[in-house]
């Protein structure tokens, strides 16, 4: 697991750490007296609570006045809208994401009717909040491409800005995209988060 603490607001890392080991070494000194578990006991603890809440803790209202990272774990579905041989086309787009506080895994499918389908995986992905505390998905990605069958799509390397849109339980992510293919591709992109149950 990779923890960079880019999203952790130091208003919170820097007491719980302070909090953490002083509670820790105090406790473990009153248990087993001063010795080895003194020194790392304190250290095992505060990795194991930030290990936590890396991982799940991160995500509970309680919890999430301690970072900025908004939670975009789950399915979207939406579309595509690119300019491509003379004319304006529409793909859909399910977008999927996985993500700890720190880290953020997006896996994308498009397929138009009588077209495979293909896959673009995150090869990059961070989220930058502006002054005004609006928050940008931007993601760099590659797509493995299909010649299946007559598809023209090949492999490429591409980049998504997407605005994050949050509306309660509904997020949206709006926002354009470009590729490196030749000749260059780019278009826009709207895709809804799924509420579970939906289809």
């Amino acid at each position: 697991m990779k923890l960079t603490f880019a999203y952790y607001k130091p208003q919170f890392l820097v007491p719980i750490i302070g909090i953490l080991w002083s509670v820790s070494s105090w406790g473990l000194s009153m248990i087993w007296g001063y010795g080895i578990l003194q020194g790392t006991g304190p250290s095992a603890i505060v990795m194991l609570f930030f290990a936590v809440y890396e991982k799940w803790l991160w995500k509970f209202p309680i919890l999430k006045f301690g970072n900025t990272m908004p939670n975009l774990n789950g399915e979207y579905s939406g579309n595509i809208v690119f300019h491509w041989d003379g004319a304006n086309k529409t793909k859909f787009c399910g977008i999927e994401i996985k993500q700890t506080c720190s880290n953020i895994k997006v896996k994308s499918v498009f397929k138009r009717d009588n077209e495979n389908s293909t896959q673009s995986v995150s090869t990059e992905a961070f989220i930058k909040t502006d002054e005004a505390g609006d928050q940008h998905l931007y993601f760099y990605y590659h797509n493995i491409g299909s010649c299946k069958h007559g598809d023209t799509l090949n492999q490429h390397d591409g980049m998504n800005v997407l605005e994050i849109i949050n509306e309660g339980n509904k997020i949206i992510l709006k926002g354009y995209y470009f590729t490196n293919r030749n000749p260059q591709t780019k278009g826009c992109i709207e895709v809804t988060r799924r509420i579970e149950g939906d289809k």
